[in-house]
């Protein structure tokens, strides 16, 4: 009985905002790390331990199953990450990865969070903005295009939801200046690094209490969409790729050519790509950064 409620504390521990010191030259962070399987985890879960969403999981661990991974299955575990091609200020929110990054006062450090983001049809914004409101225990006034569409659908909603374990934005809620956009926690932690939202950003209760007690408001907020990163550490090119969401507002993405010459001209070096591995890797999609040249 204490071995099986060791583990149970083991896969359902609150985890801690991945926080790194930000290089003294390049765009690189963190490092991997790797987890065997025990019975009864799912990515999900396994995910929640190590602060990384299911979807990170699933594209760093092709065929593995989301919810019956094989116990004694190592499992990679995508820790390591290129700083998105954004100002360095404030909050950059990167939708192709569902991951939020968070640059402190300084410019000392980083730290990034998975996110839940907009389901088809109820897209996230891109832009800048800000944020306007901080709210702890917050009653949830329910958006009239979110009232309209549960009518539509035949559901009864209460137009407003008072702070409670079954409200929807959890016990903090961060607004910014984009209409009816909200970075908030969730009672349903499996909605986090999955497009499961209707518009806002959802966080782990853990990571959102981290978050909330970071910023202020007035803090910038970038959001992004960046399937392929392009990294520098020491004197390497790295390639960190994802799967591009394909809804329309987000089709012009960078493609892996402009991606790699944005690099190369942000950081003032020229790079030696060897192309092949390059498509290769973007195809692949894994989510994590992998070497595809040298600088010169």
């Amino acid at each position: 009985m204490r071995v099986l409620l060791t583990l149970i504390l083991l896969w359902t521990a609150p985890s801690w905002a991945l926080t790194y010191n930000m290089p003294q030259s390049g765009n690189v962070v963190g490092y991997m790390k790797y987890h065997t399987v025990r019975s009864g985890e799912d990515l999900s879960t396994i995910g929640r331990r190590y602060s990384i969403g299911g979807y990170e999981m699933t594209e760093a661990n092709p065929g593995v199953s989301y919810k019956t991974p094989r116990p004694g299955q190592s499992l990679t575990i995508p820790s390591r990450f290129v700083l998105p091609m954004a100002k360095k200020k404030g909050i950059v929110v990167n939708l192709a990865e569902m991951r939020l990054y968070y640059y402190h006062p300084g410019g000392q450090k980083v730290s990034t969070f998975p996110i839940g983001i907009g389901k088809q049809g109820w897209d996230t914004p891109l832009g800048s903005s800000q944020i306007v409101r901080m709210r702890k225990d917050p009653t949830w006034v329910v958006p009239k295009s979110i009232l309209e569409n549960h009518r539509r659908n035949g559901k009864h909603i209460e137009p407003t939801m008072p702070p409670g374990p079954k409200n929807p934005l959890g016990r903090y809620a961060i607004s910014t200046g984009f209409k009816n956009i909200v970075i908030h926690g969730t009672p349903y932690p499996r909605g986090v690094g999955v497009r499961s939202s209707h518009g806002c950003m959802r966080m782990l209760p853990e990571h959102v209490e981290q978050l909330y007690h970071m910023i202020k408001v007035g803090t910038p907020i970038r959001v992004v969409h960046q399937p392929n990163k392009v990294g520098i550490e020491h004197n390497q090119i790295f390639l960190e790729a994802h799967v591009p969401i394909s809804d329309t507002q987000y089709l012009g993405y960078d493609s892996l050519d402009n991606a790699i010459q944005k690099a190369s001209s942000s950081m003032g070096m020229k790079m030696n790509v060897k192309w092949r591995a390059a498509q290769d890797l973007r195809r692949k999609a894994s989510g994590y950064p992998e070497a595809i040249g040298t600088t010169r």
